[in-house]
């Protein structure tokens, strides 16, 4: 692990306003509550990042590491049920299906993260590094 420059608590406090503030939005975007975890944060950016493929429900839960596959199972079927993933019949498998991101998560999904870079570009450029520390 690479030892960061040491920075001012000045600096340290933009940092975490800047977290609170794309953690808030991340709220907003989704508009439940329900979704303010880390576990969906880890799916859905995941699974943005790879936007053209679809999975089969065990390959989500790989996309979260963090829970228990029981748990990402249940976390899964919720985002079904609100309708935030959308459950495909399998052309190559009629007994299996795929999932894929609904239109609405990939609209709030790329609102977040344009939100978030507008966030981090205006992050002000550090001041002197003397004074407070």
């Amino acid at each position: 692990m690479v030892k960061p420059e040491k920075q001012t608590n000045a600096r340290r406090r933009q940092v975490i306003q800047l977290l609170n503030s794309t953690d808030q939005y991340w709220m907003d975007a989704l508009g439940d509550k329900l979704f303010h975890d880390l576990n969906y944060y880890d799916l859905f950016t995941q699974m943005w990042l790879r936007l053209d493929d679809t999975f089969h429900k065990s390959e989500l839960y790989q996309l979260m590491p963090n829970i228990s596959q029981r748990t990402a199972i249940k976390y899964v079927q919720i985002a079904i049920d609100h309708g935030l993933l959308i459950e495909h019949m399998n052309p190559d498998d009629l007994r299996s299906r795929r999932i894929t991101m609904s239109a609405d998560l990939v609209q709030k999904i790329e609102l977040f993260l344009d939100y978030s870079i507008s966030v981090f570009e205006t992050f002000p450029a550090p001041a002197s590094q003397q004074g407070d520390t």
